[in-house]
């Protein structure tokens, strides 16, 4: 076997004229950008923030308003206030994509399903819930209150969210 040698020419462009550099950011730019990188890093659902409302009834009769805040940690929180729910002991709390809407007939609700947030008290008329997963959720649009019993998992009570 005959070895050939090989060479390696490195080469470079060197010139005299004057390097263009970009501007300088500015404190409003670099402003601009931090608020739009935070932006981008929120889901659809945490930009909606603050979102509230006050409750319709539906299968029972349901007082009282909510509010959804993100606090200064980063979590966001669902706050009942003057929470007041007919006859029902296993209540949970869910978050749903869909419009609350009311019918021809004057009934009130929304699409099956959605993003079940936590157990509530039906007897706390002041309640504070962490929202799980909060970071990765689309628009929610509403927030009902269902009586977790079987077979109809009725939904006592909604709120459409402004």
């Amino acid at each position: 076997m005959v070895g050939l040698p090989v060479a390696l020419v490195l080469s470079g462009c060197t010139s005299t004229a004057d390097a263009v550099s970009p501007p300088p950011a500015t404190a409003s730019d670099s402003a601009t950008d931090s608020a739009d990188d935070q932006a981008s890093d929120l889901s659809a659902f945490e930009q909606q923030l603050p979102l509230s409302g006050k409750f319709v009834s539906q299968a029972t009769a349901t007082e009282g308003t909510v509010d959804i805040e993100r606090r200064s940690d980063g979590s966001v929180w669902v706050l009942l206030d003057d929470f007041h729910i007919g006859d029902a002991s296993d209540l949970r709390l869910y978050l749903k994509e869909d419009a609350l809407v009311q019918d021809a007939d004057g009934y009130w609700g929304s699409a099956e399903g959605g993003y079940e947030i936590a157990v509530i008290d039906p007897d706390a008329t002041t309640q504070e819930i962490e929202v799980p997963g909060a970071w990765d959720m689309p628009e929610i649009r509403s927030l009902t209150v269902m009586d977790y019993t079987p077979p109809d998992f009725p939904a006592l009570g909604s709120v459409a969210l402004d």
